[in-house]
C-alpha cells in the first residue's frame, strides 16, 4: 500500500461526506448523528478465509456485502438505516486499486440503502478483516420475542440461494473464479449456465452481493422478526426460543427456486438441505397474526405452535421433528 494512513483517511473523508443537517461525519474523534426515534445499532465481522474466499470474491463484492449484512439487522428490527462505521484490518497484499474497489462497493451499497459512512478505523493485519457497525432509528422496534401460538410465519423470498452459490463457486476452476471475481453485475452472467441447465445469476448475486430486505411496507403487521443469516431452521429456532414457542414449517409451501433445485441436482444434494439450513440469504423471517400478507411479497411457510420444538410438515411423510441446523461459528 503506497498511501499512508492519513492519506487513506483523507481519501475516505472526501469520498463520503455527511450533510451538516444530519450531524458530524468523518474527521473528528467520533461521529454525531441526529435521530428522531430510538437508536438501533448492530455490528458484523467478516474475516478472510472464514467468511469469504478471495479466489472468487472481489473487494467490491466485500464492500457491498459488509454494508448489506449489517443493514439487514437494522431492517430485521423494523428500523430505518442511517449510517455505517467501518473498521478495516488491511494486509500488505492489498493495494490502492483494491482499496478503491472496496470503497466502490461500500458507496454503491450506501446509495442503495440511502445511508452514510460515518467513520471507522484502520489497522495493518495479517488477513483482510472488515468490521461493520450500522446505526438506525426506529419508533416501534420489532423483536424476536413477540411470537405467539397460532401466529403465521412468513419469509420475504426464497432461501438456499446463497448456499447454492457458495457450493457452486467452490467447484469452479481458477479461470472461472477469475471471471466471477471481475464481475460486478451478475444479471447477464452466463458462466456455468450450460452445466447447470439454468441461469445461476441469482445464486451468485445472493452469495457475493446480497441485498437486505426493506421491511417498511409490512413491519407494522409483524409481531416478531429477524433476518435469516445462518439458515432458515436455526434462525427460526432462535426466534422461537426468545418467544418461548415452537413452529411448524409446511414443506409444500416453501419456495423452491429453480436454480437451487438444479444446483442441488448438479451437486448431488437434496434441495431441502440448502433451503432449510443454508446460510447467508439475508431474507427476513416475519411472524404475524394476519394470514393474508402476500400483497406485500411475503410468503407464508408455517405457523407458531405451543410445543417448543421445530417440525416439518411433509404431505407424504407427515409431521417430522426438525433439527435447528445451519451456520455456527463455534
Amino acid at each position: 500500500m503506497e498511501k499512508s494512513e492519513i492519506e487513506i483517511v483523507e481519501y475516505i473523508k472526501n469520498r463520503f461526506p455527511l450533510p451538516e443537517k444530519l450531524g458530524l461525519g468523518i474527521g473528528d474523534d467520533a461521529a454525531i448523528v441526529k435521530l428522531r426515534d430510538a437508536a438501533v445499532f448492530t455490528t458484523d465481522l467478516m474475516i478472510e478465509k472464514i467468511h469469504f474466499d478471495l479466489s472468487y470474491t472481489s473487494l467490491y463484492h466485500l464492500g457491498f456485502k459488509i454494508v448489506s449484512v449489517n443493514v439487514s439487522d437494522i431492517y430485521a428490527m423494523g428500523g430505518d438505516f442511517k449510517g455505517f462505521l467501518l473498521s478495516l484490518g488491511i494486509p500488505e497484499t492489498v493495494n490502492e486499486r483494491d482499496l478503491n474497489e472496496l470503497f466502490d462497493g461500500i458507496k454503491d451499497a450506501l446509495d442503495y440503502y440511502e445511508g452514510y459512512l460515518l467513520g471507522g478505523d484502520l489497522s495493518r493485519s495479517e488477513k483482510l478483516i472488515l468490521s461493520g457497525f450500522a446505526l438506525g432509528e426506529c419508533e416501534n422496534p420489532v423483536m424476536r420475542k413477540g411470537a405467539q401460538p397460532g401466529d403465521f410465519i412468513f419469509i420475504t423470498s426464497s432461501t438456499g440461494l446463497s448456499s447454492a452459490g457458495f457450493y457452486l463457486l467452490n467447484k469452479l476452476d481458477e479461470k472461472e473464479k477469475a471471471v466471477v471475481k471481475n464481475s460486478r453485475d451478475f444479471q447477464n452472467f452466463n458462466l456455468l449456465n450450460e452445466k447447470i441447465g439454468i441461469p445461476i445469476n441469482d445464486l451468485l448475486e445472493r452469495h457475493l452481493m446480497p441485498k437486505a430486505r426493506k421491511p417498511y411496507e409490512f413491519s407494522k403487521f409483524a409481531k416478531a422478526m429477524m433476518d435469516i443469516s445462518d439458515g432458515l431452521l436455526i434462525d427460526l429456532f432462535r426466534l422461537c426460543e426468545e418467544s418461548k414457542v415452537g413452529a411448524e414449517i409446511y414443506l409444500e409451501k416453501l419456495p423452491f427456486h429453480p436454480a437451487v433445485v438444479k444446483t442441488a441436482e448438479y451437486l448431488n444434494m437434496e434441495p431441502e438441505r440448502l433451503i432449510l439450513s443454508g446460510g447467508e440469504d439475508y431474507e427476513l423471517l416475519v411472524v404475524s397474526s394476519k394470514q393474508n400478507l402476500t400483497a406485500f411479497g411475503l410468503i407464508l411457510i408455517g405457523k407458531i405452535i405451543n410445543q417448543r420444538e421445530l417440525f416439518i410438515i411433509d404431505p407424504s411423510k407427515g409431521k417430522i421433528p426438525a433439527k435447528p441446523e445451519g451456520w455456527q461459528h463455534f
